[in-house]
């Protein structure tokens, strides 16, 4: 049989995976559709980085859907996954407590609180202390460098220019809440009420700014800020107003921090947590100039860059070496947190007993399968089945008929454990990037071989399954 090169799929594929009255009145279809949108979205970059399939996220969309309707998803298009979790949380006291844990809370309590409503009766008057307390939203700052690490992720941005532009806006953001508090402080220590001209030893009263223009005003400010910022010396010796005194001390201190802060982020950025994500960053660029050097075609250049993707996650480590330093009984453990749910899921292992099931787990192989590859093809000997993971294959008849969609925790092929002789009687397709367990034949012969009545269950819902198969491939 012939497969096309690109699978079209003959099954109709219903994207809108949560339906609707069709006789709701338009304000409830409004609150329905508002509703969606908090849903988890395949357009959310990150939803495909983590739950990595269609299956998935549909599945994590009716949850949320039918139990935790009040909270925004993570990987809805208003929110982003928080990567150190790599799991979804939409609990509502769970939610709570990692947010208050997490050091941002008070930050963005004291950053959102609306201060303007204390002057709208009782202080109306207080323009001034207005326009102070308003300065109180620079706390925000701490979630917005939260929000720019996870887009950066979602978007594969470089750590180095990340790295780069935050440390940039930080001291841009800096300076310029700095010329603000350059600008406020005079005038506020001569009246917190209206704005009134500040006093003549003031340094807005010696550059003459009072009146000129806001641009000029805002100019003259920053310049103060930076020469202040930089410890670069003032552009007057003889200060008077004791509160301009007391504001340059406190930014040039911070002027003094700031180095070691900049230093401090450097050092994070090359041996902290980003150390793996720079290290999968630097052997993507060195596979790029490798397939540049052998004039790969440029789709396949993509697919290979899509598999390093999907497997490392954006986070290089070397696997092998990481579990080997692990005790024999880690490693089973982590092998059947793993993989435990694919093989129970299939008929003819429910009955096995825990021991031999965890020797079959042992057994299984990850492998990766781009979308369109070819995973089995009909009429060729076979000699292993397959585990879904993640992802959706197609299956095939002989005539190239696509008859169905397996999803995450599906098997097939499991004919080829107990008939050998036997050829296949569908080829396979992979839908998407699917992560798939491969069990060879051999492997689990030798391990069932000491329960020979199991082998016999196995090899007759096997056979009848395979048989139930030739008469819908004849159809």
């Amino acid at each position: 049989m012939m497969l096309h090169a690109d699978h079209v799929c003959d099954i109709p594929d219903d994207d809108d995976d949560i339906l609707f009255l069709a006789d709701r009145r338009p304000i409830w279809k409004i609150y329905d559709r508002l509703r969606l949108s908090l849903l988890a979205s395949q357009k959310n970059p990150a939803a495909h980085k983590y739950l990595r399939s269609k299956v998935s996220i549909s599945q994590e969309k009716r949850r949320h859907w039918q139990s935790y309707a009040s909270i925004i998803h993570p990987f809805s298009m208003f929110r982003y996954f928080d990567h150190e979790t790599h799991g979804t949380i939409l609990e509502q006291k769970k939610i709570i407590t990692r947010y208050v844990k997490s050091g941002t809370f008070f930050p963005d309590m004291l950053g959102s609180f609306p201060t303007d409503l204390l002057y709208l009766t009782k202080w109306v008057e207080y323009t001034m202390a207005r326009r102070a307390t308003s300065l109180m939203c620079i706390f925000r700052i701490f979630s917005l460098s939260i929000y720019i690490d996870k887009l950066a992720f979602a978007y594969d941005i470089s750590v180095a220019l990340q790295e780069f532009c935050l440390i940039v806006a930080w001291i841009i953001l800096f300076l310029h809440w700095q010329s603000c508090f350059h600008w406020l402080i005079p005038i506020i220590t001569t009246s917190i009420r209206q704005p009134e001209r500040p006093s003549n030893i003031s340094w807005i009263e010696m550059d003459d700014l009072w009146d000129a223009d806001k641009s000029q005003q805002y100019l003259a400010s920053s310049l103060r800020a930076v020469v202040t910022f930089m410890r670069a010396g003032l552009r007057y010796t003889n200060i008077q107003d004791v509160a301009d005194i007391y504001m340059i001390i406190v930014f040039q201190l911070f002027g003094i921090v700031a180095p070691w802060f900049v230093i401090t982020r450097v050092m994070q950025f090359f041996k902290g947590a980003n150390s793996s994500h720079l290290r999968y960053q630097s052997t993507v660029a060195q596979l790029k100039q490798y397939m540049r050097h052998k004039q790969l075609p440029h789709p396949t250049q993509k697919r290979i860059v899509r598999y390093y993707e999907f497997r490392y996650q954006h986070k290089f480590f070397r696997e092998s070496q990481i579990i080997n330093t692990l005790s024999t009984q880690m490693r089973h453990e982590i092998r059947m947190h793993s993989c435990r749910k694919l093989v129970e899921n299939v008929t003819f292992f429910n009955n096995l007993p825990l021991t031999l099931l965890g020797r079959i787990v042992a057994l299984l192989k990850a492998e990766i399968f781009l979308t369109n590859d070819v995973i089995m093809r009909a009429n060729t000997t076979g000699d292993c089945m397959y585990f879904i993971a993640t992802g959706t294959v197609a299956i095939y008849t002989n005539s190239g008929k696509e008859v169905c969609h397996l999803e995450d925790g599906a098997h097939f092929g499991e004919v080829a454990l107990v008939m050998p002789n036997e050829l296949r009687v569908a080829s396979v397709v992979a839908v998407e990037v699917c992560e798939l367990y491969r069990l060879d034949r051999d492997d689990f012969a030798r391990t069932i071989h000491p329960y020979p009545m199991l082998w016999e269950t196995i090899k007759k819902i096997a056979i009848e399954r395979h048989e139930k198969t030739m008469i819908l491939n004849e159809q």
